[in-house]
């Protein structure tokens, strides 16, 4: 007969409840670069360099105690993400460049951690920059109603430079102390509950989850549920990549052992809890968007769950995405993207070598980008130009300087003054402002009495038309191809 599996008892009254921080703020205002002074400094070197970035959350020893943070990332897209990091977070840091001041992911943020009601510390970053104005700063936040303690208010505010690590200790110390003042603590006897940050599919590991416990003790082998799945605990794995046999109230680690990918926000309980509903909203999933009537059809695909889940909620509207997934773009991805006329963008993924080669021989078209603004940019800009219709981008431009009659047509000697233009290329004919001819194609170009199929800036060439056309010297001739994303 099976022994039931025994559960140790943790002393509750010793117990110190490291404090969970999410990161906030405005992009390029340097929380990355602070989050990486801080784990360099205070985690030993071997030990940095295992980190595992995408983890989204690690702890960092600060004496005998130690602190939890969450990087959420900084971009406007992801306010959902930042509102469900905050929602599992003790305490807000409200990161703002010195020198930029407040920014409209400032405000955002700002409204984020006042809805949660969870205690803020303005971290004031770039100190060492030439112009940084920390009292301009602190004057912007006033129109927030965020008033810091020296303007009278109850909000802690710490100037830090991660390039010198002025102000980091100050900093460490400010988080400590409002968590100690604010009384943060957590049963590590108590039932279950933890949340899932985030989520994606590991190559070598399968299905891997990012959660922080904020009650009871995780424990490897223990039954859980996440939505409605229930299964064992295969593994434990820290930020470092270490496996560990139990996680306490405040720990972030990944788990190992789900047989689908869990929703990011999705709360973890024990397998008996009757408790199935994630904090603040957190288990709604993105719904795809197959609008039949939209100028833009993508596949996207994406580094884990929760850059999923920013970038659909982040796209225009007049984009649909037809089919999602997550990890690498695989040669089966092209295939389909191919069968459905779909657009394949990956996000901080790999695409290897034989993929582009058979994207290339389908003529599936696939874009990637490691930042989200990049990426949003990009298809805003390609959003406004497919509004407009067919778009001609201009390749190659050649002007005539005369004509002559031969037995296969009339031949256009000309002047190649821009770009290049080749064989087969589609052209239109104009005359001062004036479109005289467009959609014939360049049937034979000549240089030098010898058949070529391209020719260059600043070269002459003789070129005959699939049509004839009334041109005269003088006239320009431009190749062009029809602009696709």
């Amino acid at each position: 007969m099976a022994q039931k599996k025994q559960t140790s008892h943790i002393d509750s009254s010793t117990f110190v409840k490291p404090p969970v921080v999410a990161v906030m703020g405005h992009v390029d205002h340097g929380k990355t670069t602070l989050l990486d002074y801080i784990r360099k400094s205070r985690v030993a070197l071997g030990e940095f360099g295992s980190i595992t970035q995408h983890i989204g959350a690690y702890q960092v020893p600060v004496g005998s105690k130690k602190i939890t943070f969450i990087d959420t990332p900084g971009h406007e897209a992801f306010a959902n993400l930042r509102s469900r990091g905050a929602s599992v977070a003790d305490i807000a840091l409200l990161v703002i460049d010195a020198k930029e001041s407040v920014k409209p992911q400032t405000v955002e943020s700002i409204k984020i951690i006042q809805k949660e009601k969870i205690p803020m510390i303005v971290v004031l970053t770039k100190m060492d920059i030439v112009g940084a104005n920390p009292d301009k700063v602190k004057k912007d936040l006033l129109q927030q109603n965020v008033i810091v303690e020296e303007h009278g208010g109850s909000i802690a505010n710490v100037a830090v430079s991660a390039k010198t690590g002025e102000g980091i200790d100050d900093l460490l110390g400010a988080i400590l102390l409002v968590a100690e003042l604010k009384n943060i603590t957590a049963d590590p006897n108590a039932p279950l509950s933890a949340v899932v940050i985030e989520a994606k599919k590991d190559p070598g590991r399968g299905n891997v989850a990012t959660i922080i416990v904020q009650q009871g003790t995780l424990r490897v082998r223990d039954e859980i549920r996440v939505e409605q799945e229930t299964f064992p605990v295969r593994a434990l794995v820290d930020e470092y990549r270490k496996g560990i046999d139990q996680a306490l109230p405040g720990r972030p680690v990944e788990i190992l052992g789900f047989t689908s990918l869990p929703t990011v926000g999705s709360l973890v309980t024990s397998k008996d809890s009757t408790s199935v509903q994630a904090p603040s909203e957190m288990s709604v999933k993105p719904v795809l968007d197959k609008n039949s009537d939209a100028i833009l059809k993508l596949f996207l695909k994406a580094d884990a769950s929760g850059s999923l889940e920013a970038i659909l909620h982040g796209l225009p509207k007049e984009v649909s995405v037809s089919q999602t997934g997550i990890g690498e773009i695989t040669e089966s991805d092209i295939a389909q993207a191919k069968t459905m006329d779909l657009v394949v963008i990956g996000f901080n993924v790999k695409v290897p070598s034989r993929v582009t080669k058979l994207a290339k021989d389908e003529a599936v078209r696939i874009r990637t980008y490691t930042l989200i603004y990049k990426l949003f940019e990009e298809i805003e800009e390609v959003v406004t130009l497919l509004a407009q219709g067919p778009q001609r981008e201009i390749i190659g431009q050649a002007k005539i300087l005369k004509t002559f009659e031969t037995s296969d047509g009339e031949v256009a000697g000309c002047q190649v003054m821009e770009g290049r233009i080749a064989k087969g290329d589609k052209v239109i004919i104009t005359r001062g402002n004036k479109e005289i001819a467009e959609g014939l194609r360049i049937k034979s170009l000549r240089e030098q009495k010898e058949e070529v199929t391209k020719v260059k800036k600043g070269d002459m060439c003789g070129l005959l038309l699939t049509a004839p056309v009334d041109f005269k010297p003088g006239d320009m001739i431009q190749s062009y191809t029809l602009y696709e994303f």
